[in-house]
């Protein structure tokens, strides 16, 4: 292998000429719709109503109603065989009784998968150009600074104006002794690692940009404070790289939000309808109550999967008969990978219900 092919790439330090700055500056500019537009759309699903209202009338009139008849039928259903009766149908009632709690489980770990997304949509512990010891969890957008290679004199003069009138109650809304409190613990369970590399006061005093009469501990909770929000003085070209890692991060993010709500949903729907359909009949004393209640968790139990595959079929309905799966993203599987043993198991359940039930309007 020669030199050339190890050693690293010439770095171009020639100035950016104007009109690569405005190209900068309009990329910007649209980045900032951009990632208010992927926000707008993750807002609308937070506060959809669809998952907001089924998941009271799924827990309160679905749920209930069923663990109701239930506890109505708690009784031997095998009287002739005595007090050996109570075995099959303590069976029966696990047959049936684990397939109900699947119905309830599995919407709601879509719910906690997609509160999950929501965090992680919105927070991060990293940020692009901050210390990597640092793992404080911050908001997924970051504070914006006027960029340091645009004006140096306008950025003194912006840096000055803020050591000029540092005032922690504009940042944090606490009592004096509560926010000083709050900035000296960040800054000592940090190691003072949480204040941006330009924003110490070694970096400061070199730049001249604080006052005469500055106050150490107070410069220090104000630069804390602009770490917490992860504001740093970055030129104009990482100010653009971070923004292009931005958008990725936010669109990888939505992509599983927007899934996971769409598979969430589409469970309490299905759980929803096959529960409703079973109210009446198992409330009806001319129909056998666990022979509905394990027709019914069967046929439940039965489409869980393929109902959770829709989505993928839906986006590949022009290519429906040869779908890549190989080239679908683990993280928009991970909810039907991680229930499909325990749909696989509530169908040997549910059939063994089923018999156990037949077997019981016999005796």
């Amino acid at each position: 292998m020669t030199t050339a092919q190890t050693s690293a790439p010439p770095v171009n330090d020639t100035p950016l000429t104007e009109a690569e700055r405005g190209a900068m500056r309009a990329y910007l500019q649209r980045c900032e719709v951009r990632l208010s537009t992927l926000h707008r759309i993750a807002t609308a699903f937070i506060g959809g109503a669809g998952l907001l209202l089924l998941i009271p009338v799924f827990i309160k009139d679905a749920v209930d109603g069923l663990l109701g008849v239930l506890l109505t039928e708690a009784a031997n259903q095998f009287e002739s065989l005595g007090s050996i009766g109570f075995l099959p149908t303590a069976i029966l009632y696990i047959c049936l009784v684990v397939p109900l709690f699947l119905s309830l489980a599995i919407p709601l770990y879509g719910v906690y998968l997609l509160l999950k997304d929501i965090v992680h949509f919105y927070f991060t512990i990293y940020a692009p150009g901050f210390a990597e010891n640092v793992l404080n969890p911050t908001f997924a957008l970051t504070g914006v600074m006027f960029s340091k290679d645009e004006s140096p004199r306008a950025k003194e003069a912006v840096m000055r104006y803020e050591y000029e009138a540092t005032q922690m109650g504009f940042m944090i809304p606490f009592s004096k002794e509560r926010s000083e409190l709050y900035f000296d613990s960040m800054l000592e369970t940090t190691n003072g690692s949480i204040v941006p590399e330009t924003r110490t006061l070694e970096n400061l005093k070199s730049m001249d940009v604080l006052p005469h009469n500055y106050d150490p501990a107070n410069v220090s909770r104000f630069n804390t404070a602009l770490g917490i929000a992860r504001s740093l003085d970055r030129t104009l070209a990482e100010e653009v790289a971070v923004t292009e890692m931005s958008l990725a991060r936010h669109v990888l993010y939505l992509r599983r939000l927007m899934f996971r709500y769409v598979k969430t949903l589409l469970m309490f729907i299905w759980t929803t309808v096959v529960s409703f359909v079973m109210l009446p009949l198992v409330k009806d004393p001319r129909i056998p109550a666990f022979l509905v209640l394990g027709i019914g968790y069967l046929v439940w139990a039965s489409q869980v999967m393929r109902i959770m595959e829709w989505p993928i079929y839906w986006i590949y309905k022009h290519r429906r008969s040869q779908i890549p799966m190989d080239h679908i993203d683990p993280m928009l599987r991970l909810m039907q990978d991680t229930v499909s043993p325990y749909t696989r198991a509530a169908i040997v359940l549910t059939l063994m219900g089923i018999i156990l039930a037949f077997v019981s309007l016999g005796f």
